[in-house]
């Protein structure tokens, strides 16, 4: 994934966003703290917009291939593919950093991706149809 350093830089900067705010509970020096949470802020959010600046047109080329799948029952074989072919397209391993969800499922909501599961009594793999697009931000 070309964007994976970024992801991790993110998630760092997360997670000592959330220490900084345990520290408020301890410490006495409120103020300097505040100021190392809003400077770490001011830099995640400059790699935030490095990672997604490009999500319009990532979304579209998604929306070329979904479209031929369309209301077209995905087993598991085409449900990695296409959880695969998202990844790559969006250069990442989840659709939004902050949260830790980066399975097929996550993605079509964060896509705003229609789409329904079908329980498999067969396999323990439900199958899924997309049925259509949402309006995507």
């Amino acid at each position: 994934m070309r964007d994976v350093k970024l992801e991790r830089a993110i998630i760092k900067i997360d997670n000592e966003i959330a220490a900084m705010n345990i520290a408020k509970k301890y410490l006495s020096n409120l103020q300097e703290i505040s100021t190392v949470q809003q400077t770490l802020n001011n830099k995640r959010q400059l790699l935030a917009d490095d990672l997604y600046v490009d999500d319009k047109k990532c979304y579209e080329m998604c929306c070329d291939v979904i479209e031929d799948k369309l209301d077209t029952e995905l087993g598991k074989e085409e449900q990695l593919e296409l959880l695969e072919m998202i990844k790559q397209n969006f250069g990442r391993q989840s659709p939004n950093v902050s949260k830790k969800s980066s399975g097929l499922n996550a993605w079509l909501k964060e896509l705003c991706i229609e789409y329904k599961w079908i329980k498999n009594e067969e396999t323990d793999w439900d199958i899924i149809v997309v049925t259509g697009f949402g309006l995507y931000e």
